[in-house]
């Protein structure tokens, strides 16, 4: 027989399982988020020791894309500067995005998807509501490189007005400090896949972090040589 006490103990375990009290989670939950993923999410800082490049690193787990931001060390804040972005996703993703804002509305969004056997379609949008974000012509990207295999695909891309915006989200990245960025994913396949414009699919899974742009500082020589082709 168990006593009363033990019975509520369990009753109350089960009610904080349901709730999800009691435990800390960085990520919105949805019905049907992704798994197969490390305990928490990582940030950091990564340098590629072959183009002397280091970036802000966030990854979570092996269903997850790491995203990668670096940015010139002559940034200053309220002046708009040129943002270095890489995207490592899993082949079994549709599309990726990624929040410069730290949520879906009234921030530049960067969404990517697989464009073919090798290339990487990266498209500009802005969200007003919790509606298909439109194209954003406020924000432009130029790809440095895009590639795909049997495990992932990448792209790196340079975008010019990520960095600071206006309007109703009027807003800007603090280049010394910690910013909020979000990020969102889905499994299914975009409509057109080579269309900046093509539609896409609700997400699966989202997220955010929060972290210093300090650790994706590069030097301006280095960063201006880079996103200009001179590696």
């Amino acid at each position: 027989m168990y006593a009363v006490s033990d019975i509520l103990s369990l009753l109350l375990l089960l009610l904080l399982g349901i709730s999800g009290e009691g435990q800390a989670s960085p990520v919105s939950p949805r019905p049907n988020h992704l798994d197969a993923r490390q305990s928490t999410p990582t940030t950091g800082k990564y340098c590629n020791p072959s183009t002397s490049i280091c970036y802000l690193e966030y990854s979570w787990g092996p269903t997850i894309p790491v995203y990668r931001v670096a940015i010139p060390d002559s940034a200053s804040s309220g002046a708009p500067f040129q943002t270095l972005l890489q995207i490592v996703a899993p082949a079994s993703l549709g599309w990726a995005g990624f929040s410069w804002g730290g949520g879906m509305t009234l921030n530049p969004l960067t969404v990517v998807w697989p464009n073919g056997n090798t290339g990487v379609t990266v498209s500009s949008r802005w969200a007003t509501g919790r509606t298909q974000p439109a194209l954003y012509p406020s924000a432009t990207y130029r790809t440095l490189s895009a590639s795909r295999n049997a495990t992932h695909w990448t792209v790196e891309t340079v975008c010019t007005g990520c960095s600071k915006w206006s309007g109703s989200g009027s807003g800007g990245l603090n280049p010394s400090g910690v910013n909020t960025f979000a990020w969102a994913v889905s499994k299914t396949a975009v409509a057109q896949p080579a269309s900046t414009a093509s539609s896409f699919s609700i997400h699966d899974d989202v997220g955010m972090f929060s972290e210093s742009l300090s650790l994706g500082k590069v030097p301006k020589a280095t960063f201006d040589a880079y996103v200009n082709g001179g590696r």
